[in-house]
């Protein structure tokens, strides 16, 4: 005797595919995160750079005016 299985038309989704789509949610998350950390350590890096650089623009001025009032002006 040969049985037959009926498939239950149910709607929803098993656990295993549950599963497999937090795990790759995880993964894209994770890579976001890392990719988001390092433009946000860039930007950082830059924003230091410019204030370096108007600090020396600042003391170049600073230097200037005090050579020309050395000389009368």
């Amino acid at each position: 005797m040969r049985r037959t299985y009926k498939r239950c038309n149910s709607k929803g989704f098993t656990l295993l595919e549950m599963v497999l789509v937090v795990a790759i949610i995880v993964i894209l998350a994770s890579s976001l995160i890392f990719a988001v950390s390092r433009y946000i350590n860039a930007a950082n890096k830059a924003n230091q750079d410019v204030i370096d650089a108007s600090s020396q623009i600042v003391q170049d001025i600073d230097d200037s005016e005090a050579m020309l009032a050395n000389y009368g002006f």
